[in-house]
């Protein structure tokens, strides 16, 4: 099974994204992405420079790949079988250890704004209805984030009847980042799997693909069953929480997955200021500010 693994340190501030984990695109569109995660990644790390906070970095991140059709997310989402765009996004201030999400949001592009409101609520996890009660109280007017790509792959997927894992070529999207006071915070987002079952519901709003804390931050993408089965954010978390540096938990944990013929990966930054990218696909999208 393929492994990628790329690792370093550095100082504060520390911003990583990433736009999905799966196989090979087509050399255009990898370029496309490439550049899009730089423009996005270059905007919010010159905040960051600035002193803005982890948290906010993150937020701010992964509300502009929503907004990017290249990135299955937002306005780039997969469709269901049913024909409809349920989105799911999650955001983990890591000062606080305050995790926020929102599951299967309709007739919206950025379910990461409502994981931002639900930082400052004591019910941070909400579903499908709860999510559009929150969007109306925060003015957001309904909108379906329908592309003429989404369209054409979502009828291809039906008439085929499947969708092979070989043919999963974008993920979700997510961000961590460290901040110039140590801040450590991680958000992630997702349009979900191409022609899933309705109400599938994929890693990207629970602990298991995104997460973060005083030690580690960590947002995933790939197979989202397979993430939760792994409990992977948490469980790479509580290794450097339990005293291993980011790079030797990642590759412990790299080492599992490529046994268990795992296909997913993530992005992490440390309090120290270890990076890494690891996945057990062919490709990942993925910018860094070092």
């Amino acid at each position: 099974m393929n492994a990628i693994f790329h690792h370093g340190q550095t100082v504060p501030p520390i911003l990583l994204l990433h736009g999905g984990a799966g196989s090979l695109p087509d050399p255009s569109t990898q370029k496309l992405r490439q550049e899009e995660l730089s423009v996005i990644g270059q905007t919010v790390l010159a905040q960051l420079d600035q002193g803005l906070s982890a948290i906010k970095a993150v937020s701010l991140a992964v509300e502009k790949l929503e907004d990017c059709p290249l990135f299955n997310a937002g306005r780039g989402a997969a469709l269901q079988s049913d024909g409809l765009a349920r989105l799911s996004a999650s955001l983990m201030d890591g000062q606080r250890q305050k995790f926020s999400g929102v599951l299967l949001a309709t007739h919206l592009i950025h379910p990461s704004r409502l994981a931002v409101y639900l930082q400052h609520r004591e019910e941070s996890v909400v579903g499908p209805l709860g999510a559009q009660l929150i969007a109306r109280e925060l003015g957001i007017p309904p909108e379906l984030p329908l592309t003429s790509e989404s369209i054409e792959r979502w009828t291809k997927a039906l008439t085929e009847r499947r969708v092979l894992a070989s043919e999963q070529k974008n993920g979700t999207v997510g961000a961590v980042a460290l901040d110039i006071n140590g801040n450590l915070a991680a958000a992630t987002s997702t349009g979900g799997g191409r022609a899933n079952f309705p109400e599938r519901v994929s890693d990207s709003a629970t602990v298991a693909g995104n997460y973060a804390s005083g030690y580690a931050a960590f947002s995933c993408t790939g197979i989202g069953e397979r993430i939760v089965d792994d409990g992977l954010a948490v469980r790479l978390e509580t290794r450097v929480r339990d005293g291993a540096d980011l790079i030797s938990a990642s590759q412990k944990t790299l080492e599992e997955a490529v046994t268990r013929q795992r296909r997913y990966g993530w992005i992490g930054i440390d309090y120290a200021g270890h990076w890494v990218v690891a996945c057990t696909t062919e490709a990942i999208s993925w910018w860094g500010s070092f």
